[in-house]
């Protein structure tokens, strides 16, 4: 079967449209999120929302929209408590992240039969992928780019100047709220598409790789979503081909991304001396 044959068939169409909006949606919040250190908190969220999914396949609802409400409360309480109590945020993500997968390896024993469809959600399956979910995330993309652009001012200074932006008196928690819960909802919502294990990759390594080149917080932008949305196709037609996870196949080759982009900035630093 060439790419063209590939290409043309229905689930493949599907796959492609999602990782394209998938990949801009982690684009959008990576590059604010990976410049707080803010990393660890897409691996405890989406770690933690398994919890979300084992309620979703035991009550028989549809699993990632429980998983949505269960990130998004996830969200909602790390930039709430962390800012108003003596607890770290890395503290509270371990808690959601110990707390999520205990509570969803005990409810999944209550679930009864096979459990195939737990392996997709661990490490996601590109033909989970329905219309119904590029509907979601060309609404959710179409929201989330206009808040970014109306906001955007907002999201660089508490960003990069966070000190600043309590001086000229910018909506910081509000800002922090956005960020927290919509890169919480953007995770669960690549949950189909790249596993709960693996998809906070999309978030970050891209953002890491961008860095190596951007020379702007602008150019960075831009960078990590070319380069999310390149792996995330490539690594889609690398799992259909290779028939491996799809989650795996993306996050291996971000990984070699990085690693070639380190290599050739060290060369590119000793050739300049």
């Amino acid at each position: 079967m060439d790419l063209i044959d590939i290409i043309s068939t229905p689930f493949m169409q599907r796959s492609f449209l999602s990782a394209v909006l998938l990949a801009s949606l982690f684009g959008l919040f990576g590059t604010f999120i990976v410049p707080k250190r803010l990393g660890f908190m897409a691996d405890g969220i989406s770690h933690g929302s398994l919890l979300g999914i084992a309620l979703g396949l035991l009550l028989g609802i549809y699993p990632i929209l429980i998983a949505i409400i269960v990130a998004s409360l996830y969200g909602f309480m790390l930039s709430r408590v962390s800012s108003t109590s003596n607890i770290t945020q890395d503290g509270l993500v371990g808690v959601f992240l110990s707390g999520g997968m205990g509570g969803a390896i005990i409810i999944m024993s209550y679930v009864p039969g096979y459990k195939p469809e737990l392996f997709s959600y661990l490490f996601g399956n590109i033909l989970t992928i329905q219309w119904t979910d590029i509907y979601f995330l060309t609404g959710f993309f179409i929201l989330v780019t206009t808040i970014f652009v109306s906001q955007w001012r907002s999201l660089v200074i508490t960003t990069i100047h966070n000190d600043l932006s309590h001086v000229i008196d910018l909506p910081v928690d509000r800002t922090k709220y956005f960020l927290f819960i919509g890169t919480s909802i953007t995770l669960i919502a690549g949950v189909k598409l790249l596993g709960v294990i693996l998809v906070s990759a999309l978030l970050i390594i891209p953002v890491l790789i961008a860095n190596q080149f951007g020379q702007s917080l602008r150019s960075t932008f831009g960078l990590t979503q070319l380069i999310g949305i390149f792996s995330t196709l490539a690594g889609i037609l690398i799992s259909y081909v290779m028939d491996y996870p799809t989650g795996p196949s993306v996050a291996i080759l971000l990984v070699m991304i990085l690693m070639l982009a380190l290599f050739y900035k060290n060369i590119k630093a000793k050739l300049s001396h």
